[in-house]
């Protein structure tokens, strides 16, 4: 009696490590052929340098910034521990309280993820973002107006948490470094250009705190 139900034990302890995979895959954040999509807000804290040339003269000027952005996301799953997507980005530097500055940025990239643990309701991710970056900026300073567009590259690396609360619903938590190198495209001075005899390159590099909502669809 005892040989037989030691027996039985044993084949269904078998049968279970053997459906583990399966169970696994069925419960899993992210799955091959999965859509996901998301849209969220940010905050970001920066460091700004900024290389001048005016009339031969060089200059260099080093600040700090603070940033407000809404992050938009979509991706496809290439396996279950994978997904390529898309990142557009539209935001703003938070201006000085007491100056006439208005601006805005927007920030398109490549994203590779990989999930690092794919849980059922849970996901800890790691991720690239590969793209550019576009910065217009408007001083209306009393006769002193100044209009001027930056663009260039950017780079950066991120790490987060997905946290399912449904089937189709997710709230996702991202902390991503950036890093731009963006050029002087053009600039206008009391509606005059200015680029025949100044130009500029502003690198900044910063941390990026994301909340999103997150919708997930599809997979096998």
């Amino acid at each position: 009696m005892n040989s037989s139900i030691r027996s039985t034990m044993r084949y269904f302890a078998a049968l279970l490590i053997g459906l583990l995979p399966f169970a696994s895959a069925l419960a899993q954040y992210n799955q091959k052929g999965r859509i996901h999509l998301s849209i969220g807000g940010s905050a970001g804290a920066h460091s700004t340098e900024l290389k001048y040339s005016l009339f031969g003269f060089k200059g260099t000027d080093t600040d700090g910034a603070v940033t407000t952005s809404v992050p938009i996301q979509i991706a496809g799953a290439i396996s279950n521990r994978f997904t390529l997507g898309f990142l557009i980005e539209p935001g703003r530097y938070v201006p000085d309280s007491a100056s006439d500055q208005t601006n805005g940025f927007i920030n398109v990239a490549l994203e590779p993820r990989l999930y690092l643990i794919n849980g059922e309701r849970i996901a800890w991710t790691a991720s690239a973002q590969l793209g550019g970056v576009a910065l217009h900026i408007v001083d209306d300073t009393p006769g002193a107006k100044v209009d001027a567009r930056y663009s260039g590259g950017a780079f950066g690396l991120g790490s987060g948490f997905a946290f399912g609360i449904g089937d189709h619903v997710g709230i996702g938590f991202d902390l991503r470094y950036l890093v731009t190198n963006l050029e002087l495209r053009a600039m206008e001075y009391n509606d005059a250009s200015v680029t025949d005899f100044y130009s500029a390159k502003l690198r900044t590099a910063g941390l990026i705190a994301q909340l999103s909502l997150a919708f997930r669809f599809g997979g096998s």
